[in-house]
């Protein structure tokens, strides 16, 4: 049975999908070089300025099989 490691990358308000910059392709490309694979994307939602539910991503959780 492979044993996993993981990784979170937390992100800020905006997340990346509303524009927030601190997860770059560069950073991606340099997590799939160390054999990171996206696993899961943690999804909320917050109020708008108008009061409509906003749907975010919180956090990409990265995995790879532990040597």
């Amino acid at each position: 049975m492979t044993a996993w490691e993981y990784k979170i990358i937390e992100l800020s308000d905006g997340g990346f999908l509303g524009g927030g910059d601190e997860v770059s392709e560069a950073l991606l490309n340099d997590l799939g070089e160390d054999r990171w694979e996206l696993a899961t994307a943690l999804t909320g939602s917050r109020r708008s300025l108008g009061g409509r539910p906003k749907s975010t991503t919180d956090a990409l959780v990265f995995k790879r099989p532990k040597e």
